[in-house]
C-alpha cells in the first residue's frame, strides 16, 4: 500500500522538506520501500547485505530523493 500522506512519510523518515515529501509521494511508495530507503542512508546493515541487494526501482528513487534533502540530511535520527 502506497503512502499517502505528508504525516506518514515524515513519521517514517523524520524531518524533510515540502519538495521531498511532494517527489516521495509521486513515487507511489509503500512504507516498506520508505524504511529500506532510509535504513541504507542511515548506513543500517551489514556492509555485506548492502552489496548483496542493490537498491533497485521505488528504493532507489527514495534513495536519492533523501540524500538531496538538506533538511534531512542534517537531522539527528
Amino acid at each position: 500500500m502506497p503512502v499517502t500522506s505528508s504525516d506518514e512519510v515524515r513519521h517514517l523518515v523524520g524531518p524533510v522538506t515540502d519538495d521531498t515529501i511532494s517527489a516521495i509521494l509521486k513515487t507511489g511508495a509503500s512504507v516498506e520501500d520508505l524504511e529500506v530507503a532510509a535504513s541504507y542512508l542511515q548506513g543500517e546493515g551489514s556492509t555485506v547485505d548492502r552489496l548483496g541487494h542493490p537498491m533497485s526501482g521505488k528504493v532507489a528513487q527514495i534513495y536519492d530523493i533523501l540524500a538531496a534533502d538538506e533538511l534531512y540530511a542534517n537531522s539527528e535520527r
